[in-house]
């Protein structure tokens, strides 16, 4: 016997099971070719059947027969339905549908003619008539709530430039009556629920949450700046207790950017509230949505986040980069969550008849748009997901609860050493195997993702969310410096592990500014001499640019400065020294974004030598690096040492090249060519002497040439490589370093 429990996701009450697991999914294409952002599920034909409605047309279950419902305005090539909120207005027993748009300004709501009348009008091409509620201004979407606690639920959207909700009486003429919210709220991202206890449901903003007062309707709600969830937060937040602490936390992705993040919420000792950033994952971005229920039926509600396609029409980062849907789980011993990829664009039945697309992204490609949902579609005692979006209509059917004949139709891409020439990042394999040239950013993205699936091969797999432990940042010390002050900082990177630090903060800074992640080269003296506390003064890059108005993090690398690392023993877990470093510095990143001086979106990394090559791999993993500086760092493999690639073997670095691939240029899984092309269209900043007899300026100028055709093929208005090369040794000269500031300077504006 199944054991329900209820589950509520963004305003709706679903039903789920108490069965464990993580349950696999079968992908169902709906319509390839619809861009409608929304959808809602509902038995539209009175069959019992749970149907589901997107845009200008509803699909009736079980075959998803495809029927007429209405034209939808089209402003500025985007369709005027940024929500599918279902609600009975009219009071007749029917569900209507409430949109919430940006582009209009307006919301508005469709009125359904009734079962019979729905099967009738879509023959006859009949629309539901469309009648407009309000124009308030632009929202990006909405979500109806009980705001009140009356019962009722009530819209909620998240207005740019506002900030109201509107309570509906329900009938023949129903009665909209708007209700004034603190306009702090107005941004980019909206939630609700109970912050501070009382029972009531408050309302979130990006940059902090209005309290809900007794009446809500009628009294004033008072905002509290509390906390930054940046400007693009999800739609919703959620507000959940998180950790099982007893009061609740706030949980958002970055819509237009990387990342999932939650927002721990603790009392000190004084009552004061604090909030806690954590991240979550930041390996895919455009988490414009999300969902919160019980997939795996174990009792436990998990996030349920996908990426938006196209939101801004490829102006954002990693718009290009195949879609993902993913369930996150909360583990309260390690208080880091457990991802569960759901469907990834390198996935899918290629021989599905129905999967294609004429739009230019993966044919296997499902996200979420503005309006995902999840039901119980098939009653079968499972929840399954609804994702409209411009890359189309799917259904992700969950088979927990499936006859044994169902499988899921997901399958994942794998690369192999051989697949490619790391020579020539412009082609791509195809489903049979054959290579076809790269004429489309999307094939670019997914060329990438196949990039760092070769990098993996030769450094090992980069961690999973689930080893993202709270950073636990300590200061060790803080002294004055020259026009900054320096801090002596280690963070927890994993379970047992603190990585040391210096953090160079601008003096008198109050206000967000740019920052910048530098690693340093092969010394004994690790993180000090970036610093300027040692060796070399034209290595003292973090120094000169604190002094320059930046942040700057100074980590040491495994096994130098004052972070002894054995490699066989504490990093027995990583296949290389390189995936721990990388590991390392995409979570300094994550102290980099705690930090309240520092923008978030405008972040750098910058390295000579040992940190040249750690900044590009970096960099190529995390989409958060806005732009690189390289220094002495790389050449194309075939050019390193005439081809013998035992110096990049030790345990601090990649072992695999040495025991694998033979330390064969022929054979590696990769190449400085493809590392560059991971990281476009982000700029990166080339410093490669002609004296260098360490990584050989011929093999430099072949990196740069191939690497630069991955560029242009994301167009103009994109990052771009600048490359500079002075005649000396191994060495990063004053006047590049100058020029390397002023041009970090421009790209983090």
């Amino acid at each position: 016997m199944l054991r329900f429990i209820l589950v509520v996701v963004g305003g709706f009450v679903v039903q789920s099971t108490m069965w464990g697991d993580e349950p696999q999914f079968r992908r169902h294409v709906i319509n390839s070719e619809s861009t409608y952002s929304a959808c809602a599920v509902f038995d539209v034909n009175g069959d019992g059947q749970l149907d589901i409605i997107s845009g200008g047309f509803w699909y009736a279950a079980p075959t998803w027969e495809k029927h007429f419902l209405r034209d939808v305005e089209e402003i500025r090539g985007r369709f005027d339905d940024y929500s599918n909120l279902p609600l009975d207005v009219d009071g007749d027993g029917d569900l209507d549908l409430i949109s919430v748009n940006y582009r209009s300004s307006s919301i508005y709501w469709v009125q359904n003619p009734g079962p019979d009348s729905a099967v009738s009008n879509a023959a006859a091409k009949t629309p539901w008539e469309r009648i407009v509620a309000a124009t308030p201004g632009t929202m990006e979407t909405g979500r109806l709530v009980d705001v009140d606690g009356d019962g009722r639920l009530d819209v909620l959207p998240n207005g740019t430039k506002f900030a109201a909700w509107w309570s509906i009486e329900p009938g023949s003429t129903p009665a909209w009556d708007r209700h004034e919210l603190p306009i702090e709220l107005a941004g980019h991202g909206v939630g609700f629920g109970d912050i501070n206890g009382d029972g009531r449901g408050d309302i979130i903003g990006p940059h902090g949450w209005a309290e809900a007062p007794p009446d809500r309707r009628n009294e004033r709600w008072v905002f509290h700046p509390e906390f930054d969830l940046w400007q693009d937060a999800s739609i919703p937040v959620l507000v959940q207790d998180v950790d099982g602490d007893g009061d609740n936390d706030l949980i958002w992705g970055r819509g237009h950017r990387f990342g999932l993040y939650w927002m721990e919420q603790k009392i000190d000792d004084s009552k004061n509230r604090q909030w806690v950033r954590h991240a979550i994952d930041t390996s895919w971005s455009q988490a414009h949505s999300l969902l919160w229920a019980d997939l795996n039926g174990d009792g436990q509600a998990e996030l349920i986040a996908g990426s938006r396609f196209m939101g801004h029409d490829g102006k954002d980062p990693g718009e290009y980069n195949p879609q993902i849907v993913c369930s996150y789980q909360f583990l309260p011993e390690s208080r880091t969550w457990k991802r569960h990829t759901i469907w990834s664009g390198d996935s899918g039945d290629s021989s599905d008849p129905d999967d294609s697309s004429d739009s230019g992204h993966s044919s296997d490609s499902v996200g979420f748009g503005l309006d995902p949902k999840v039901a119980d579609l098939d009653a079968d005692g499972d929840l399954d997901l609804i994702c409209p979006g411009r890359s189309g209509l799917y259904v992700l059917e969950n088979l927990r609860v499936a006859a044994g004949d169902v499988k899921s139709n997901a399958s994942k891409s794998i690369v192999k050493a051989d697949d490619y020439d790391h020579e020539n990042v412009m082609v791509l394999r195809d489903d049979d195997g054959n290579l076809q040239p790269i004429t489309t950013p999307f094939q670019m993205g997914l060329r990438r993702q196949q990039i760092l699936q070769g990098m993996s091969l030769g450094m090992g797999e980069l961690p999973t969310p689930d080893r993202r432990v709270p950073l636990d940042i300590q200061i060790v010390s803080t002294e004055a410096a020259d026009g900054y002050v320096r801090q002596k900082i280690s963070f927890a990177v994993e379970r047992g592990d603190r990585v040391p630090a210096w953090l160079l903060i601008p003096a008198e800074q109050k206000t967000k500014g740019p920052a910048v992640l530098c690693l340093h080269q092969t010394n004994n003296i690790g993180k000090d001499e970036p610093a300027g506390l040692g060796g070399l003064e034209n290595l003292h890059y973090a120094h000169e640019l604190a002094k320059a108005g930046f942040v700057c993090l100074v980590p040491d690398y495994p096994s130098f400065g004052e972070y002894p690392y054995d490699f066989k023993i504490q990093g027995k877990h990583y296949a290389s020294g390189s995936m721990k470093a990388i590991w390392n510095n995409i979570r300094a990143i994550d102290v980099l974004e705690s930090m309240p001086v520092v923008d978030p979106n405008r972040i750098g990394c910058i390295g000579h030598s040992l940190g040249g090559h750690n900044t590009l791999f970096t960099a190529a993993f995390d989409g958060r690096i806005r732009a690189v500086v390289t220094s002495c760092g790389f050449t194309a493999f075939h050019d390193y040492y005439k081809g013998n690639l035992a110096g990049w073997t030790s345990d601090r670095y990649m072992p695999r090249i040495r025991d694998i691939y033979a330390n064969s240029p022929d054979k590696v899984s990769f190449d400085f060519q493809e590392v560059l092309a991971a990281i476009a269209p982000r700029s990166i900043f080339i410093n490669a002497p002609t004296g260098d007899d360490n990584f050989d300026n011929a093999g430099v100028r072949k990196v740069v040439a191939e690497a630069t055709k991955a560029f242009e093929v994301y167009g103009s208005g994109t990052g771009n490589i600048t490359a500079q090369y002075p005649n000396c040794a191994h060495d990063f000269p004053d006047d590049v370093r100058a020029e390397a500031y002023d041009w970090l300077k421009r790209e983090l504006k």
